[in-house]
């Protein structure tokens, strides 16, 4: 019902049919503190606007519990964009963007900032107006906070984080620090941060020693994010007041060696395949690893990585074919694995690897209970046909904890359907088995992607349908249908969802 409106209806009384009239409600008669927690649900730059509903509106998005600030939030779009082709456009959009920020935190009362956020091109010469804004966010007991001063814009200076500011009293309400594009030199005798629990560098010059310093006073620290630092050579986390659950490391290209605490549950790391060097075998039970070739990566993980992280239970593997992919033929097994994800893409027109050779996966985890394969082939190759020969089989290895298969990017090739095949005959209890031709792993990027896949896709769709229904004697099978008009008249990236991007609503988080 539109606000100030009345409405009347009828309400039987006594046995008589008697009209009501319903009070008008006006949304500013709700107590402050709920139009407050309404208001704190907007973008900064909608909740600002409010402001000039009445005087009672006037100063309630002043409570706006997080503070993000980027260039959508402050400027017209249009305007920014158009600035950006001369130097002094440019510098005209410093100054209005600071002296923005500077408005707002002018105007907004108390404590309470759950999210202090900063996405913009500044550097070293805004040093003073940034250091303002850190005080701000200390004064106000700041939860988490976010400089992200754009990697990829050229800068004469990067802006030289303050760690005198953070003291060991003040920073006490700081939970989540994330720097991206900052000079870090932190001090032998730093003392803040002691209660952070998230940290996250990015495009810093972080080397060995600071990372130490840092490691080793943040003891409260339970996820380290470390991505594209590319001075460190050594990481190590296994200080031993540590509580460092969740590390993350990406494109550290210097990066030689990492001494993993005990106590890590979960690891994230793209890069260069490099030994995990732990003190002792680790207690880890989830890791992700994008790594740059699938033979090398997959010979690693399924000899070495078991005795190294003998209580896996979730391995997420992403790798690309360089060189022809031989499974190793002994593998090691991993005795509590339950979740494993393969996101396997072959670049080369000519594929090597035979998916086949994949069926070892059951064995190599016999208590696995969710398998996903997710393959993007670019390049031509042929559905199977009964001219191909007959189907490769195995002799049955009963697998009795597989509940739950899940493989895309399925093109209907001969090797793929022995593979679906296999793990369907042996699956002893597999309650579903999920197949898309659609390449999964191949968004981003969409350009990379040729306009036959969209063939692809279909070719796979009718292999799946024809073949698999003969050996699917449970019912089990479900097929994501290809229709021959989208073929016709969709692109690729037209017939796939978007799985990636998710705009945050409430409560902002970067880690």
């Amino acid at each position: 019902m539109a606000e100030g409106k009345s409405e009347n209806f009828k309400q039987e009384l006594n046995g008589t049919m008697v009209e009501r009239i319903r009070p008008k409600i006006h949304l500013s008669d709700l107590h402050t503190d709920i139009l407050s927690r309404i208001i704190s649900l907007l973008p900064l730059k909608e909740a600002a606007r409010t402001s000039v509903l009445s005087n009672h509106w006037k100063n309630i998005w002043c409570s706006q519990e997080n503070l993000v600030f980027r260039f959508c939030s402050v400027f017209s779009v249009h305007d920014h964009i158009k600035r950006c082709w001369t130097s002094d456009g440019q510098r005209l959009n410093k100054e209005l963007f600071i002296e923005r920020v500077d408005a707002v935190l002018k105007q907004r009362s108390g404590l309470g900032v759950q999210t202090m956020a900063v996405f913009f091109d500044l550097e070293n010469e805004h040093a003073d107006h940034i250091d303002r804004w850190l005080n701000f966010a200390l004064a106000s007991k700041t939860k988490q906070l976010i400089l992200d001063f754009k990697p990829h814009c050229p800068k004469q200076a990067l802006y030289n984080f303050p760690f005198e500011l953070f003291s060991a009293a003040n920073s006490l309400q700081l939970q989540a620090l994330k720097l991206n594009t900052v000079f870090l030199k932190p001090p032998p005798n730093l003392d803040g941060f002691r209660k952070l629990q998230k940290l996250k560098l990015e495009y810093t010059n972080v080397n060995d020693e600071d990372m130490q310093t840092l490691v080793s006073n943040c003891n409260s620290l339970e996820y380290l994010g470390i991505i594209h630092c590319g001075m460190i050579t050594r990481l190590e986390t296994s200080h031993p007041l540590n509580q460092l659950k969740h590390l993350e490391v990406q494109s550290c290209t210097m990066l030689q060696d990492i001494q993993l605490n005990v106590g890590l549950t979960k690891l994230e790391y793209e890069g260069p395949l490099i030994p995990l060097a732990p003190p002792e075998p680790l207690l880890m039970t989830n890791i992700w690893m994008r790594l740059s070739d699938i033979h090398s990566a997959l010979r690693y993980i399924f000899t070495k990585l078991p005795s190294t992280l003998p209580r896996l239970e979730t391995l997420t593997v992403n790798c690309s074919e360089l060189k022809k992919t031989i499974l190793p033929e002994k593998t090691a097994k991993f005795m509590y694995l339950k979740h494993l994800r393969l996101e396997l893409t072959f670049y080369e027109q000519t594929r090597k690897a035979d998916m086949f050779d994949f069926a070892c996966l059951l064995e190599a985890a016999p208590l696995l209970e969710t398998l996903e394969l997710h393959m993007w082939m670019p390049f031509d190759h042929q559905p199977y046909c009964e001219d191909h020969g007959e189907l490769r089989s195995l002799p049955n290895r009963p697998h009795s904890n597989l509940r739950f298969a899940y493989i895309t990017g399925f093109y209907g090739a001969k090797d793929q359907l022995e593979l679906v095949c296999h793990i369907l005959r042996n699956s002893a209890i597999l309650n579903a088995m999920k197949i898309d031709p659609r390449p999964v792993v191949a968004r981003p990027p969409i350009a990379l992607m040729l306009r036959t896949e969209v063939v692809y896709c279909l070719n796979g769709y009718r292999v799946a349908m024809e073949y698999l229904s003969k050996a699917d004697h449970r019912n089990v099978v479900d097929v994501h249908e290809i229709l021959l008009e989208d073929v016709k008249k969709r692109e690729i990236y037209e017939i796939m969802e978007d799985r990636w991007v998710q705009e945050p609503k409430a409560m902002v988080n970067y880690f």
